[in-house]
């Protein structure tokens, strides 16, 4: 039982640090006139990747622009990886009161970056559809703010955001570190 506790630590310490490597977030946009393909987006530490030059393209019908410096990405990877430390540390923290302040500390940070970056994407989001080009020759399509997760309708595309692999394997680790906390782990 203890042995399972510290393999969920540090499983959540390597999942954290892989998914400073995967893609965070994505996107597919679709629509009825192109009905056997999807544009597709992912948001990594690279930046923007994907279907980027056909969907600036149709972007600029509606004035949308992607943004041009997504300054999150330079600290998230070392931020990331800071936290796997701190993961592999509260697997292997002892059993006393410093053991159960590292690991609750851990699961602290770890919810606080999830926080952030669901509100600074939802940030980058809402001015998507909002600081737009307005000598863009489509006017009818009014303002909008793409959804965290889920799908959102921008004239005829359906766009649907979610976190992809990285984000996933992020949440997984947190879950597995919230629940080692819960259950008292005593290396």
């Amino acid at each position: 039982n203890e042995l399972a506790y510290k393999v969920g630590w540090a499983l959540g310490a390597v999942l954290v640090a892989a998914a400073a490597w995967l893609p965070y977030w994505g996107f597919v946009l679709s629509a009825p006139q192109y009905p056997d393909e999807s544009l597709v987006l992912n948001i990594s530490r690279q930046g923007i990747t994907g279907d980027v030059q056909e969907v600036e393209t149709l972007q600029q019908y509606i004035g949308v622009q992607f943004p041009k410096n997504l300054s999150e990405l330079e600290w998230l990877v070392p931020a990331m990886l800071a936290l796997a430390v701190v993961l592999a540390i509260g697997g292997v923290a002892g059993a006393g009161l410093a053991g159960r302040i590292i690991r609750w500390t851990a699961v602290g940070l770890f919810i606080v970056l999830l926080a952030f970056c669901a509100v600074t994407v939802q940030r980058n989001l809402y001015a998507v559809g909002h600081n737009r080009n307005p000598d863009a020759p489509i006017t009818a399509i009014k303002d909008f703010t793409p959804r965290l997760i889920g799908p959102t309708k921008v004239g005829n595309f359906t766009v649907w955001s979610f976190p992809h692999v990285g984000g996933r394997a992020l949440v997984a680790a947190l879950s597995l570190a919230a629940f080692g906390s819960m259950r008292g782990v005593r290396p």
